[in-house]
């Protein structure tokens, strides 16, 4: 049974082996996700509901119920309260947004396994397939697209342009037209997120040294100010959903993939995977460390790698888990009922 790659395990290996043994051959993995990858996956899974549920019938409510399910502690605490109110305001804000699409869906969550390609000879890998899930297929027209689901913290023209450089997006296309889809290109569904915060209001020592400041600038020596009292979650959800009734809350970007740009990707794939086997056969797995502090934090593995790889330090900071969960591994390949 050849052994099934994702393009997340190869980009792993591919910016450093090391990472790549941990995760993806020893299965290790720490039990707590980073807070914005946890958001993220909230929202995914929200709006794979959304888009499962018929468009003609009440979408909002049994979205907003599971959205409650997620945080199950959001009384109690207050990063999980603050993560659940952005969740419920930014899902109200696109369901209104988007009460009718521009597209029909064809298909929600849709995995694929193909084979991976000797690019000089045509002949698949003995060894490894290809294997993935999308948020979504959707027709616009005649055509077919992806729809990738991002939640981001603000939209930029370096936001955008990074959308271009999506490998994986493109890699995916490729497969799905294998299985009978004639992808054309993606649709990005981008949710921003709102920054806006709960305001705290003043305690009684900030209140005092408020007033006693604007007391001394007033000519009487004396100031009306009264203490700023705490934002109540119906004042700031109020806040939240006048956020996401902006039109600039949420965006659609549309892209094209090339023929061109989908082969020179089957190269990089062929040609990583038999890095991939080298470093296997000779048991050499290299520490790329420039890769150790991406995305603005430290790779999860930082202090397991410190210690030597010390047991004690890997048994207390990491569980066990399989290493490809994003997959069920039980899709089927046939081609769409639909033609195109």
């Amino acid at each position: 049974m050849k052994q099934v790659l994702t393009y997340s395990a190869l980009n792993c290996f591919r910016n450093c082996p090391r990472k790549f043994k941990h995760r993806y051959l020893d299965q290790l993995r720490h039990p707590e996700k980073p807070e914005a990858q946890a958001f993220g996956s909230a929202i995914h899974a929200a709006l794979e509901l959304w888009y499962s549920l018929a468009p003609e019938g009440e979408r909002l409510l049994p979205v907003l119920d599971f959205a409650d399910r997620l945080y199950p502690n959001h009384a109690g605490d207050p990063a999980v309260k603050a993560a659940w109110q952005l969740a419920r305001a930014m899902l109200v804000g696109y369901a209104t947004r988007y009460a009718t699409e521009e597209f029909e869906i064809i298909a929600v969550e849709k995995e694929f396994e193909g084979e991976i390609r000797n690019p000089d000879t045509g002949r698949p890998s003995q060894t490894f397939t290809m294997a993935g899930k999308v948020d979504g297929i959707v027709r616009i027209g005649d055509e077919l697209y992806l729809l990738e689901h991002k939640t981001a913290a603000a939209l930029t023209a370096d936001y955008l342009d990074r959308l271009w450089t999506d490998t994986q997006i493109a890699l995916y296309c490729h497969y799905l037209r294998q299985l009978g889809f004639p992808i054309v290109g993606v649709v990005y569904n981008v949710l921003l997120k709102s920054r806006l915060q709960q305001r705290a209001g003043e305690t009684e020592a900030e209140f005092e040294e408020r007033r006693a400041a604007l007391a001394a600038k007033n000519k009487t020596g004396r100031s009306t100010a009264k203490r700023q009292e705490p934002e109540t979650d119906e004042e700031f959800q109020a806040r939240l959903f006048d956020w996401y009734g902006q039109s600039g809350a949420f965006h659609r970007e549309k892209i094209y993939l090339s023929q061109d740009r989908l082969a020179m990707l089957q190269d990089e794939v062929w040609e990583v995977t038999q890095q991939y086997l080298d470093a296997k056969g000779r048991g050499k797995w290299l520490m790329n460390t420039s890769n150790c502090f991406s995305f603005q934090r430290p790779c999860e593995y930082l202090p397991y790698c410190q210690s030597g790889f010390n047991p004690n330090v890997r048994d207390n900071l990491f569980e066990v888990a399989p290493a490809h969960e994003e997959l069920s591994l039980t899709q089927a390949t046939e081609s769409p009922e639909t033609e195109f």
